[in-house]
């Protein structure tokens, strides 16, 4: 069922309009920076972002919002993300993605906020990603974390157009839930 999901979603979601994408992604990042959560998350430290391709949410104006410091990840074949906030230009990485060349890694569970990209979610926070599986296997420690007293852990924050919010998916056992959804119409709470 994901790989039917996930292809249905990305044909979907490659055929939009440059225009549409941009339009979507100014709203969703309006409303992303007027969240508490958001303000907190930033007060609090380094914030996890994506670039957007092939039609994602594109959150890089995040990247010149002043206050806002973005670690951006880089992706290596096998491995676990790498976030760091870029020093100078990025390059091209893997997947048709651009990631910093260099810069300052900051650990992934030392992330105030993670901005996830996603093909697909429910409104119970399950999702599909593009399946290679970095940010499951990033975060997997995620709720184990979160069950430690004390203990800080990023918020995880799906980025999507409103029509990738899907009735119910299955989520399987080593998948990160979202703990918000964000779409040019609206902000869900699972």
């Amino acid at each position: 069922m994901p790989s039917e999901l996930r292809k249905n979603m990305l044909k979907v979601r490659r055929a939009l309009s440059p225009e549409v994408v941009e339009r979507h992604s100014e709203l969703v990042c309006r409303r992303l920076l007027s969240l508490p959560e958001f303000s907190t998350a930033t007060k609090r430290g380094t914030i996890g972002s994506y670039l957007g391709i092939s039609g994602e949410i594109d959150p890089s104006v995040l990247l010149e919002t002043a206050g806002i410091e973005i670690a951006l990840p880089v992706t290596t074949t096998g491995d676990p993300l790498r976030f760091v906030v870029p020093h100078g230009p990025l390059s091209d990485g893997p997947f048709g993605t651009r990631q910093p060349e260099a810069g300052t890694e900051v650990s992934p569970m030392d992330l105030a906020l993670v901005l996830v990209p996603l093909v697909a979610a429910d409104r119970r926070g399950s999702r599909v990603g593009h399946g290679a599986g970095f940010y499951d296997k990033t975060f997997s420690s995620l709720q184990d974390a979160r069950l430690t007293a004390g203990s800080q852990t990023p918020l995880m924050v799906g980025l999507c157009h409103d029509f990738q919010v899907v009735e119910t998916l299955e989520p399987r056992p080593w998948d990160v839930p979202l703990d918000l959804i964000v779409t040019e119409v609206g902000l869900i709470r699972p």
